[in-house]
């Protein structure tokens, strides 16, 4: 199923319009070392170093543009456990736009207090109730900008897709395997379609926790559940339903699913420390997990490419989570 929206020209045209807004986050190739601790040859691409810490930003900020300021003058809604809530307060304080911003009364103090300093109006809730908030605060007039699905959502992941081409490009480096966490599928259905359609043979690995694994349980029935059990110390990926769209993009470019422990993503969070110097958050490192416990004597002497998809997290909720 080929979608006109997430076409070359497309996200192209979606990328010039995103540049003012959005960093071009680093691609770097792995050492020596970790390539033969990993063994493969590893690269890595630092979607945390994107404004707003995640690749949220490019879904949320072409929401923006491609809606337009003068259809928006009631103001935007949207609904996150953290990450997306970041990006929807950040293009509210950027383009001046009243804003509910529902976030789980259980999010993270820290991705809070970045939400609060961008001035977002944030309203607490529950998982299972957050869309329906969202339903009522539409009613209201404010303009869903959705963390996950719907075609300006998937374009803004999209472009990530086109900047990693760009930059192998310049290393002149061509990528066998790329390897994305999987929360409600926005993230690995606009890269990896953009991925597909120049490098169909590129494997498309995704990568869910065991306790927030509802794309591997959709791919099984061919069809989006709309109710997922989810407890993962990974919140970001969390999502409690998937949606058409983006499950029906999902569903034709993933050619692997990998489930991942709790305790492999704490491990691979300390393995981040100790090799990046970085502290990121679970979700962030779940691409590392299935590299490093599920991949290892899979994919020797190929180019493998890890989204780093994003990181809001504190010291003591870092510390906190590798304690267990």
């Amino acid at each position: 199923m080929k979608h006109n929206d997430l076409s070359i020209d497309k996200i192209q045209t979606v990328y010039n319009k995103l540049l003012p807004y959005i960093n071009i986050t680093p691609l770097i190739e792995g050492s020596l070392e970790l390539n033969n601790l990993l063994n493969t040859n590893i690269i890595l691409k630092f979607e945390c170093f994107q404004k707003g810490g995640s690749f949220k930003i490019r879904g949320a900020i072409n929401n923006i543009l491609s809606i337009g300021k003068k259809n928006l003058e009631k103001g935007i809604t949207a609904v996150s456990a953290g990450n997306h809530a970041i990006a929807a307060s950040y293009v509210a304080n950027l383009f001046n736009l009243k804003n509910k911003i529902y976030i789980y009364e259980n999010a993270n103090p820290y991705r809070v207090n970045v939400c609060k300093n961008l001035k977002a109006n944030l309203i607490y809730t529950k998982a299972d109730k957050a869309f329906e908030n969202v339903k009522n605060a539409e009613k209201e007039g404010y303009t869903f900008i959705h963390p996950f699905d719907g075609k300006n959502t998937l374009q803004g992941s999209a472009t990530l897709g086109l900047e990693i081409l760009n930059q192998l490009k310049e290393l002149n480096k061509k990528i066998d395997n790329i390897v994305i966490a999987v929360g409600g599928g926005g993230l690995i259905s606009g890269l990896g379609s953009y991925i597909k359609q120049l490098y169909p043979k590129t494997r498309v690995i995704g990568v869910e926790p065991f306790l927030a694994n509802g794309m591997s349980q959709s791919l099984k029935i061919n069809n989006p559940l709309i109710n997922v059990k989810v407890s993962s110390i990974a919140d970001s990926l969390c999502a409690p339903l998937h949606m058409p769209y983006s499950f029906s993009v999902a569903k034709n470019v993933i050619d692997e699913m990998i489930i991942i422990t709790e305790d492999e993503m704490r491990e691979s969070m300390l393995f981040a420390y100790n090799n990046f110097k970085l502290l990121l958050e679970p979700a962030c490192v779940a691409g590392l997990s299935a590299v490093k416990y599920h991949l290892k004597n899979k994919i020797t002497g190929e180019n493998t490419l890890l989204v780093l998809c994003g990181s809001n997290l504190d010291y003591l909720t870092w510390k906190n989570i590798i304690s267990g």
